[in-house]
């Protein structure tokens, strides 16, 4: 399961992510169209983001629910519909059959090892006509560094980054199964299946570089004990904040299908 889990700084951690993510996924819903009335399901829903928008989507006529292992209270947008929270593993309890109009995941899917079979219980969960998104990193190994000052930069980067990729493949992280989704979709019966990548460079301290500092920290017990030391980690977080550093980014890639609606 999600290695960050009970994590410190696990609020930090989701901050960065929506604040990298969100716009990407707005992307993503707009090519849906207008969702006004339309009920959703937000599946591992974090600090609320995707929930959130996905409400000002549907508005006051529409619903929202979200699950998440641990729930927590999410306060909706004034000209939303509510959102309804509950805790749910999506590895053992049942969704009620053909309750939405749509279901949006990101970053789950790929850290839970019984994907596979979670996928087809998603689809069962939509109406016919119904649309599931999910949306996962595709990292399979680091990312390249494109410039820096110090060629020994480039390599405490690669090494820390190749560790906490280590670190989550042993949680059970698949980190490509982003690429094998829209087969996976289309096996799962979905049709108009189709997948949108976003990938882009990621320079100085931003967002993205910021995300792998939290990593590093989050994961440092993990990372010492397959082999690497306190003096790298200590000088990872020097690395990646550097203005110099420019690295090419990983891929989001956002697969969409719709459930086929049946005579």
């Amino acid at each position: 399961m999600y290695a960050f889990a009970e994590a410190d700084d696990i609020t930090t951690q989701l901050e960065t992510l929506q604040d990298l993510l969100d716009p990407s996924t707005g992307v993503v819903l707009d090519s849906l169209g207008d969702q006004s009335g339309r009920r959703w399901l937000e599946i591992g829903y974090g600090l609320g983001s995707g929930a959130r928008e996905l409400s000002r989507r549907v508005g006051p006529s529409g619903t929202v629910h979200a699950c998440d292992l641990d729930t927590r209270p999410l306060s909706a947008p004034a000209d939303g519909a509510p959102i309804h929270t509950f805790a749910h593993d999506l590895r053992t309890d049942a969704l009620t059959a053909r309750s939405w109009d749509g279901i949006h995941g990101r970053l789950v899917l790929l850290h839970i090892a019984e994907r596979r079979e979670i996928l087809p219980r998603l689809v069962d969960a939509l109406e016919p006509g119904g649309v599931l998104v999910i949306e996962d990193w595709f990292c399979p190994e680091p990312p390249r560094v494109l410039t820096c000052e110090d060629p020994e930069d480039a390599k405490i980067f690669t090494e820390v980054v190749a560790g906490v990729l280590a670190v989550l493949r042993g949680r059970g992280a698949d980190l490509e199964w982003a690429a094998a989704a829209r087969t996976a979709f289309e096996e799962a019966g979905l049709t108009a299946v189709r997948a949108t990548r976003t990938e882009s460079d990621c320079s100085g301290p931003g967002l993205a570089h910021r995300l792998y500092a939290i990593n590093a920290r989050q994961l440092r017990p993990q990372l010492l004990a397959v082999g690497l030391s306190e003096e790298l980690l200590d000088r990872f977080q020097d690395v990646v904040a550097h203005p110099g550093l420019t690295t090419a980014g990983w891929r989001l890639i956002s697969t969409v299908g719709i459930r086929p609606v049946t005579a």
